[in-house]
């Protein structure tokens, strides 16, 4: 699947991000996770797809977790991704009840990873990048290079260094990733 066999309509971004928002919110307010009625959301939703949400507080990252394989329904990955990003994205404290109000909602629905042979099959812009290198691995979604202003050298190193931990005299040895997502 690409991203131009799946889109999402405005409307279908919107009630994703309203599912993200109540997740979001029960799981900080009431400590539990929402349930919904499957059988009143689009088939869309119910296809297996990864996702990565990402919350920001007054712009600044404040948790960002997200899942690649599409073992459930993207609703699903959607619900608990922002549960995880305001719980467990060990780079932050948990999400108070007072940060709420706060709180943007990013949301990307990803396209399966492909294996890439060279740095050079990197579209910054349009790829995002996953890489591995024995035990250790990382991602950086495709917004990441553009928002940071980076060329493709520059997102691939990072990310291998700084995200994934690879030393740098082995990123030309790690195995490269390319993916797609549809980011609202």
């Amino acid at each position: 699947m690409n991203t131009d066999d799946f889109y999402l309509t405005d409307e279908e971004k919107k009630t994703l991000k309203e599912i993200a928002r109540a997740a979001l919110n029960e799981a900080v307010i009431n400590n539990q996770k929402i349930a919904l009625d499957e059988s009143k959301l689009p088939d869309k939703f119910k296809r297996h797809l990864g996702a990565f949400v990402t919350l920001k507080e007054n712009g600044m990252l404040r948790g960002c977790i997200g899942r690649f394989e599409p073992d459930e329904s993207l609703y699903k990955v959607i619900i608990d991704m922002a549960i995880s990003a305001s719980r467990y994205d060990t780079r932050f404290t948990p999400v108070t009840k007072e940060e709420l109000d706060n709180i943007e909602i990013e949301i990307s629905v990803l396209t399966p990873r492909k294996k890439v042979t060279s740095i050079d099959d990197v579209v910054v812009g349009k790829h995002g990048i996953y890489v591995e290198y024995g035990s250790k691995n990382g991602t950086y979604l495709p917004q990441v290079a553009t928002d940071m202003g980076w060329n493709k050298e520059q997102f691939v190193r990072s990310c291998c260094v700084e995200k994934a931990g690879i030393a740098p005299e082995h990123c030309k040895d790690a195995t490269l990733y390319v993916y797609e997502a549809i980011v609202f």
